[in-house]
């Protein structure tokens, strides 16, 4: 492994004693400033589990901001011209990916991302070698110990894995011929993972969510029918909570993707309950609210409402595009990427919606677990 530490503007408030007109003038005009931005959150608030993130070097990083301004540009024909299942499936995969379309997400691919963590009381960021490239973070065990990540590294499809950082230690929890794309760890740490399997020739691939018996071994599916995105379970157990994409043809034109939070109550003849739209859900860990990425006018903000749908609260205070929450352990703060000034950039904020702190300066970050 290799440790890099990194710069973070760490700073502390401080009372100013008395002083002349100059600086009292400065001091006020720096006053209304933090009171704009609400009390400042401070680095001894934070909790001392590291958050798992993906992160792109700055040359990697601008040819990225690029790509995502010029995302029009990028579209282009699907390979799976004359199967419309296959061809709107793909189209899928790429919005829940983080991507536009199929033409960027192929360009962006080009360029994968690495698995880094950051302990957030510190700074200090660390390389998971032991992760490939283009992997991403899912989910953090309960004593945050092993993190289950996902990657395509073996014959370009999905598989899950489990890495312990104690004993630097990796271990394989898929395998296929079905793609594992997502998953998540329930009550005692039991595995959940969808699982995507396609036919041979034709059509679009059937997705299930499972959960991980001994010797990885999944059981019988708990939902299907989910669309291959975010997923958590509820740490009950008793229900799993998801990104349901509505696709919607328009001749002559693009297919319009409209993502729902979604969520499954795991029992017999069960059904799917659509609450609102909005991407990316997570859930809080005593399991009380979801929050998730909020569609506006002015691009995504972050929001939190309860499993049922009721007492929405939004908890971003605006500016710029918010998205890819996920709660702290203590449930007290919630990490999530920031859009400045074209980039993806990590940072943290309290779970109220007062007081933020950048993370990670340097860069593209995406996809963070806490």
């Amino acid at each position: 492994m290799i440790l890099r530490w990194a710069k973070v503007g760490f700073g502390s408030g401080s009372r100013f004693p008395a002083m002349g007109f100059g600086a009292s003038l400065a001091a006020a005009i720096l006053g209304m400033m933090v009171g704009c931005l609400g009390p400042r959150l401070q680095v001894g608030e934070l909790p001392e589990q590291p958050i798992a993130y993906v992160h792109w070097s700055k040359q990697d990083a601008k040819k990225r901001s690029g790509l995502f301004q010029n995302a029009g540009a990028s579209s282009r024909p699907s390979s799976n011209r004359g199967d419309f299942a296959r061809e709107q499936e793909a189209e899928i995969r790429a919005y829940l990916q983080g991507e536009e379309n199929v033409g960027l997400q192929t360009r962006l691919a080009k360029a994968p991302g690495r698995i880094m963590l950051v302990w957030p009381r510190t700074g200090v960021t660390m390389r998971l070698e032991a992760a490939p490239l283009g992997s991403r973070p899912l989910a953090w065990s309960s004593d945050h110990k092993r993190l289950l990540f996902v990657s395509a590294h073996r014959g370009g499809k999905d598989q899950l894995y489990e890495y312990d950082v104690d004993r630097e230690e990796l271990r394989t929890v898929t395998v296929g011929p079905a793609e594992h794309s997502r998953g998540d760890y329930g009550p005692e740490d039991q595995i959940v993972v969808l699982r995507s399997r396609r036919p041979l020739h034709r059509g679009a691939s059937e997705q299930t969510v499972h959960l991980v018996g001994p010797a990885g071994r999944l059981g019988a599916p708990i939902a299907d029918t989910i669309s291959p995105g975010a997923i958590r379970i509820a740490p009950d157990g008793r229900q799993i909570v998801y990104e349901h994409v509505r696709a919607r043809p328009r001749r002559g034109a693009p297919t319009v993707l409209e993502a729902m939070i979604a969520t499954h109550m795991i029992e017999e003849r069960a059904e799917e309950k659509l609450l609102l739209r909005g991407r990316e859900p997570t859930l809080t860990p005593d399991g009380e609210w979801i929050v998730f990425a909020s569609p506006s006018s002015a691009g995504y903000r972050l929001r939190r409402m309860r499993p049922d749908g009721t007492s929405r609260v939004s908890i971003s205070p605006g500016g710029n595009e918010e998205r890819m929450p996920s709660v702290s352990p203590d449930g007290r703060f919630i990490v999530f990427v920031q859009m400045v000034n074209g980039y993806r950039k990590l940072s943290v904020r309290r779970f109220d919606g007062k007081g933020d702190r950048r993370l990670v300066e340097d860069g593209w970050s995406e996809f963070p677990v806490w």
